[in-house]
Formats: C-alpha cells, structure tokens, sequence
C-alpha cells in the first residue's frame, strides 16, 4: 500500500506530458481571381426616367471610358464624357472622367453579382444640371452598335 501512495504521489508531482500535437493543416490558399474584362458596351438597368450609356474599351488593366447621359424625356442637360482608370486591388475599375458642359469627377464600375455598379461623383461641378444624371447606376451590358 505504501508503494501504491508513493507511485501516486510521484504520478501527481510530475508534469502532465501530452501527445504531441499534430501540425495544423495550413488553409488552403484560393486560387487568384482572373482579372476582369470589362471592354463593352452598358446600359442604364431599371430606370425609364433617365438614359445613360457607357463605353469601355480595356487593355490590361488600364482602360478608357465614354460615356452619354440624359433624361428620357430629352429635357435638361445632356453630357457626353470621357475617362480614363485602371483596376484596383479590388477588381473595380476606378476612373477619372469629364464631361461635355464642364464637370469634373470619379468613378468606379464595379461587378455585383450578375450585374453591373457604376458610381459617379462630380468633384468639380461647373453645371449641377448634368451631375443629377449620376450617382449610383446599375448598368447591363448590351450588344455594340455601331
């Protein structure tokens, strides 16, 4: 009996060894998004109000935009513009534009889903008629027409 108290007390006074632990798997890496393309042509999506068209043409990462604007009824300011950007860390095209009547600003195209997002911000406003016509944009991609 007294042994079997010795080996216990011997048991407890020595530290715990655990089973050595097996190396976490490392997380698998994602493979890297391909860039996008987005050369073509887009329209305004769910709006009848105002009419808004956009061109872009891409190379690599860098690409030029057009674009024309105006409300449906054929009333106020009707801007053409144009731009250039590239894409960002996100896969966004980020763009600087300007437009017929003098406005000067930012954008991003951006893919959400099966769609399109573009934002526009006049920075520079020099007739606040045409800035109405941007803001957030859904956009779908139509067939170029000539």
């Amino acid at each position: 009996m007294k042994r079997l108290l010795i080996l216990l007390a011997l048991t407890l006074a020595l530290p715990a060894v655990a089973a050595p632990k097996k190396p976490a798997t490392p997380p698998a890496e994602k493979a890297p998004q391909p860039a996008p393309d987005f050369t073509g042509r887009y329209e305004r999506a769910r709006d009848g109000k105002s009419i808004f068209i956009l061109h872009v043409r891409q190379a690599g990462a860098s690409a030029e935009i057009e674009f024309s604007a105006s409300k449906a009824d054929g009333s106020g300011a009707a801007p053409d513009g144009t731009g250039t950007g590239n894409l960002n860390d996100k896969n966004e095209l980020e763009f600087t534009f300007e437009d017929s009547v003098g406005n000067k600003g930012t954008g991003v195209l951006k893919k959400t889903g099966q769609s399109l997002q573009l934002t526009m911000k006049a920075e520079t406003v020099n007739d606040p008629r045409a800035v109405k016509l941007y803001g957030v944009i859904a956009l779908k991609r139509t067939a170029d027409r000539e």
